[in-house]
């Protein structure tokens, strides 16, 4: 079976027609970039259309010369919250999990009910990562925005409602819309609607996200290049996706190596923590368990690019990294947060401590590096490793250097996993004919 996968991030759209049976594209990967806007501080969006013209251009240079088609499934970023009017059309653009503009809702929230969300919910009323905090500083803003509002949705949503004219969210997604009961019915809740002003109306069914939403239609089966009628299946949040790709089980750790370091496992006993993300994993009955280290290898990667910049990459990673792992420094990266932190309400920066006339390079990085193993171990913990975990799945740039950084990682079986988000979606149509 040959399906079209589509990974919806939040600066690209991949897309590729993948075997299911061998989950690995047939063809070329399409990679199509779009741009954020930031119409002001901290704000990180996208007009609707634009992400949709990404998506349909990404699918037809990944079918133009591929075999033909059978079924559609998606793999998107999340949170990020789309409005619709009574027409279906969007009311504003849409909000990524980068927006940090609801830092004031946040503050509201977690005054006033943060323990009793968080032991609902499974997290902290974060701004940009729990999409009803958006929705209460939009409403802040424009009081009026309600009466307009018919639809409250992601963008997998979204998109399946483009293509299909149904709507649902997977139970992942509804995990980080701060109105469904993650930790105890998995349903929409009462409370938090009423809370949020947000109409039970507005809110779709949840089901699995190998539901088969619908098929799809044909003005939009010819803006993907896949024939109309077409099954789509509404997908995962891509890290659920990426942990479909690996076919983890509880024990397994994923690690994505980015602009933070994302760590995540699998769990049928969750527990609700300020330090970390739960949610539902979006298929099946387990839940995923979220911890975030901040000194991700892009760190490493800007520390290349600002002081060792006459050094070629492969001098840099493989002989003075080893050489900075040794140095010992008074310096410290401390706040650590070079890559920022969605775990937080409050912005954070990160600063060089104990900087002297004698400090030069090697001891900023060094303790870069220090603060990256630091902080990777109290992120293990977070997310519930104890030791090291049973398997490893590394994704990411520099995820091999990163590897090699963190002793606890000495006794586990590694697995590369390269565009597991993408990969994944095969997972979603598992036995279909």
């Amino acid at each position: 079976m040959h399906i079209l996968a589509l990974d919806v991030g939040t600066s690209s759209v991949k897309a590729a027609v993948l075997d299911v049976a061998r989950a690995a594209p047939v063809g070329p990967v399409a990679h199509i970039p779009y741009a954020l806007d930031h119409p002001c501080p901290e704000a990180a969006e996208v007009p609707a259309e634009r992400l949709w013209n990404a998506v349909a251009s990404a699918a037809r240079e990944a079918t133009r010369r591929a075999p033909d088609v059978q079924a559609v499934g998606l793999s998107v970023m999340t949170p990020a919250l789309v409005l619709l009017d009574s027409a279906e059309k969007p009311l504003r653009p849409i909000w990524t999990h980068l927006d940090r503009r609801a830092r004031p809702a946040a503050r509201q929230v977690w005054a006033a009910v943060g323990e009793e969300f968080l032991a609902s919910v499974g997290n902290r009323p974060l701004p940009g990562g729990i999409s009803a905090v958006c929705w209460r500083q939009l409403l802040a803003d424009d009081p009026y925005l309600k009466h307009d509002v018919r639809s409250y949705l992601h963008v997998n949503g979204w998109l399946g409602l483009r293509m299909t004219g149904e709507r649902a969210f997977d139970a992942g997604n509804a995990s980080f819309t701060g109105l469904f009961n993650t930790m105890t019915d998995q349903h929409w809740s009462e409370r938090w609607c009423e809370f949020f002003e947000v109409e039970r109306t507005w809110l779709p069914p949840v089901v699995d996200g190998k539901a088969t939403l619908g098929h799809v239609r044909a003005a939009a089966a010819s803006e993907l290049g896949v024939p109309a009628g077409v099954p789509l299946k509404l997908g995962l949040a891509d890290t659920s996706s990426a942990v479909l790709a690996a076919g983890m089980e509880p024990g397994d750790l994923l690690h994505i190596v980015g602009t933070t370091q994302v760590l995540a496992m699998l769990t049928d006993r969750p527990v609700a923590d300020a330090r970390r993300l739960t949610r539902c994993h979006g298929t099946g009955a387990l839940f995923l368990q979220v911890a975030h280290n901040p000194v991700g290898g892009v760190a490493l990667e800007w520390l290349h690019g600002l002081c060792f910049h006459e050094q070629s990459a492969e001098e840099f990673f493989h002989k003075t990294i080893p050489l900075a792992r040794e140095r010992k420094t008074r310096v410290t990266l401390d706040p650590p947060y070079l890559g920022g932190d969605r775990l937080e309400i409050e912005a954070h920066r990160a600063a060089f401590r104990d900087l002297t006339l004698t400090t030069d390079r090697l001891d900023l990085l060094a303790a870069t590096l220090e603060a990256l193993v630091r902080r990777h171990r109290e992120a293990l913990q977070t997310v519930g490793i104890s030791g090291s975990p049973r398997r490893l799945f590394l994704t990411g740039g520099a995820a091999e250097i990163v590897h090699g950084l963190i002793p606890e990682y000495a006794g586990a079986a590694v697995h590369m996993l390269d565009e597991g988000s993408l990969r994944g979606v095969a997972g979603l149509f598992a036995g279909s004919v």
